[in-house]
C-alpha cells in the first residue's frame, strides 16, 4: 500500500479519535448535526476549488466518484469544526475566543498543507494554506454562529413543548 493510502487511513483514524475524545458523548444527535452542517461547507467549497483549478488531487479515495480529496474535505476538516465547537470558550474574553477561532482554523490547515506538501493526495495550483486558514476562520465562526442559534432555537421549542 502506497504511502497516500497509508496518510488517508491516518486521516479517517484521526477523525474517529477526534470525535471520540473532543466530542460530546452526552449530546451524540447535536454532534452528528454539528458533523453535517460543517460537510456542508467543506465539501462543496473543496468541489468549487477542484472545479475552478484551483487544487487537486492526483491520488483519491474514490477516483471515479469525485475529483476532489474525500477524506480530507468529508471527513477530517468537519471533525474538527465539531472538537472546535464543543471546545469553544464561550466564558472567556475576546481575545481567547479569537485565539482559539484561530488554533482551530491552523489545526486544520497545518494538516492539509502537511498533506499537501508530503504526499501526492493534493496539489495546490493556485492555492496557499494561508487562504485555506482564512477560509476556515470564517467557516468556523460561521458555522459556530449558526449552531449557536439553531441550539438555542431547539432549546426553546423543547422547553415550551414540556
Amino acid at each position: 500500500m502506497s504511502k497516500e493510502y497509508w496518510v488517508i487511513l491516518a486521516l479517517a483514524i484521526a477523525s474517529i479519535l477526534l470525535l471520540t475524545v473532543f466530542g460530546r458523548r452526552d449530546k451524540p444527535r447535536e454532534s452528528l448535526l454539528l458533523l453535517l452542517m460543517a460537510q456542508t461547507v467543506t465539501w462543496p467549497a473543496t468541489i468549487l476549488l477542484v472545479f475552478a483549478g484551483k487544487i487537486e488531487s492526483p491520488i483519491r479515495l474514490f477516483p471515479n466518484a469525485t475529483d476532489s480529496n474525500f477524506i480530507l474535505a468529508f471527513v477530517f476538516l468537519p471533525t474538527v469544526y465539531v472538537a472546535y465547537y464543543w471546545h469553544y470558550p464561550r466564558n472567556k474574553s475576546r481575545i481567547v475566543q479569537i485565539a482559539h477561532t484561530l488554533a482551530f482554523a491552523g489545526i486544520g490547515t497545518l494538516i492539509h498543507v502537511a498533506v499537501q506538501k508530503y504526499t501526492n493526495l493534493l496539489v495546490y495550483i493556485a492555492f496557499s494554506g494561508y487562504k485555506l486558514w482564512l477560509m476556515g476562520i470564517v467557516s468556523n465562526y460561521v458555522l459556530r454562529i449558526y449552531a449557536d442559534w439553531y441550539f438555542e432555537k431547539l432549546a426553546k421549542a423543547r422547553s415550551s413543548n414540556s
